[in-house]
């Protein structure tokens, strides 16, 4: 009897001891999990705590939460206070309280809300400040009033509307992605109904309806959806190369010098720029992206693109065989890059570096053709290609190492990685055998399953 008492203290012990605290909303709403020292200065709730830095609650069972509190200058010192469900209720109607009047900002994620206003201002002062009053035929002092009117507009209605709303860095992202590119779909779908039979302006003015349009509902989709800030990049992505395709193809296959075929080329780039969303939208579904994983993957994107048009180039293929290899090639590149993403997680400036380390080697191996001056294309092509194979490659070499890995799980895991050194020089240290052909290699891909 003895014994299994002892035995079933020590379970209790050991339960105790691997039970977990999950931190949980200090308000009723339960959207704030901090209450940091800027926020506390505006709201007054803790001021029993000198140089207060912050509090959370944690909740440790269904009857037992305990509120922690940070406070302290030059030594740092923490209170944990024991509070029952009906002290938690008590404490969260407070922080709601003092919330409401103090500082309703504070209820909201407003992290992109900056960035969004500015490419708000930028649309309307670069677009619609000039495409409405052309598409409104409007002329002299009119449409210079109506282009500082408009610019005012993009930027006074995004800022009273938003002013107690969330708006997340994915939100203003799909917020600038609908309006800029929706510029390109408005006037994809007027050519589409309507190929070239009304005025030249008809076009800026449906561009500018469907960019406001799309801008609204991109913002709504990302807030209703809770999407991240990787999802709604990499669903920019696809957009991205639905939209640079479907007019590759189209302008390929010349469907836009007809009068005769100005519809079908509309038509066909307007779904292009669908099924590129919808398929950014499927990647993002089933990959864990961040933002900088969408950078990689549009350097990818572009590798797959630019490699078959250079080679089609060089063999002086017709432009519609040329698009087609172009859009194939970009299509199995999102499909290995979507793989070779999927156990690396790259920052937004490491994603940055590797697709500018791709332009820069296309703007480097381009510059020998520049200076050798060939009197055919095929040579830009060709080394624009090759500089950017080359930059991607070194650069992804480099920032991959500090991009932080994710679990592996079973499956394709492809990698590559590339050393320029021993192209350079050559070491007179030895190593062992593996260690010495490793450290000669050029370029390392790998292909796991």
């Amino acid at each position: 009897m003895t014994a299994r008492i002892f035995v079933l203290g020590l379970l209790c012990c050991f339960a105790r001891g691997f039970a977990q605290e999950m931190q949980v909303p200090l308000d009723s709403a339960g959207k704030v999990m901090v209450i940091d020292r800027e926020l506390e200065n505006k709201l007054g709730l803790f001021q029993d705590y000198p140089s207060f830095v912050e509090a959370r609650l944690y909740q440790q069972s269904d009857t037992l939460f305990v509120l922690e509190i940070l406070y302290g200058d030059t030594n740092t010192y923490r209170s944990r206070v024991e509070m029952r469900p009906p002290e938690v209720k008590h404490l969260r109607r407070r922080v709601t309280e003092a919330i409401h009047i103090y500082s309703p900002a504070s209820e909201f994620d407003q992290s992109g809300r900056g960035g969004m206003l500015v490419n708000s201002a930028i649309l309307s002062l670069g677009y619609h400040g000039w495409a409405i009053p052309v598409a409104a035929q409007a002329t002299g002092s009119g449409a210079g009033a109506l282009y500082f009117l408009i610019g005012a507009a993009g930027v006074l209605v995004p800022y009273l509307a938003t002013d107690r709303a969330n708006v997340t860095r994915a939100d203003a992202q799909m917020y600038f992605y609908g309006g800029s590119r929706g510029i390109a779909h408005g006037v994809f779908v007027y050519y589409a109904f309507h190929g070239t039979e009304q005025f030249d302006e008809a076009p800026y003015g449906w561009g500018s309806v469907f960019s406001i349009t799309e801008s609204v509902l991109g913002y709504y989709w990302a807030e209703k959806s809770r999407m991240s800030e990787g999802e709604s990049s990499v669903i920019g992505v696809g957009g991205d190369f639905g939209i640079a395709m479907s007019a590759s193809l189209t302008g390929g296959y010349d469907l836009w010098d007809e009068e005769e075929t100005v519809a079908e080329a509309g038509a066909w780039c307007a779904a292009g720029s669908a099924i590129g969303i919808i398929a950014g939208k499927q990647l993002a579904d089933h990959g864990d992206y961040s933002r900088g994983d969408a950078f990689v993957l549009r350097s990818i994107g572009i590798l797959g693109a630019a490699i078959p048009a250079a080679l089609a180039d060089a063999a002086e293929a017709d432009g519609g065989d040329a698009a087609v290899g172009a859009t194939a090639g970009s299509v199995v590149a999102l499909g290995i890059g979507h793989h070779m993403l999927k156990h690396r997680e790259f920052s937004r400036s490491q994603g940055l570096m590797i697709l500018m380390g791709e332009i820069g080697g296309a703007a480097l191996f381009t510059s020998f053709v520049v200076a050798a001056n060939p009197e055919t294309t095929a040579p830009y092509s060709l080394a624009a290609a090759a500089g950017a194979t080359a930059g991607f490659a070194l650069f992804y070499s480099m920032e991959s190492r500090s991009a932080r890995t994710r679990n592996q799980k079973a499956g394709l895991d492809f990698d590559f990685g590339m050393n320029p050194l021993p192209l350079f020089a050559q070491g007179d240290l030895k190593f062992p055998a593996e260690q010495e052909h490793r450290r000669n290699m050029v370029v390392n891909v790998s292909c796991r399953f």
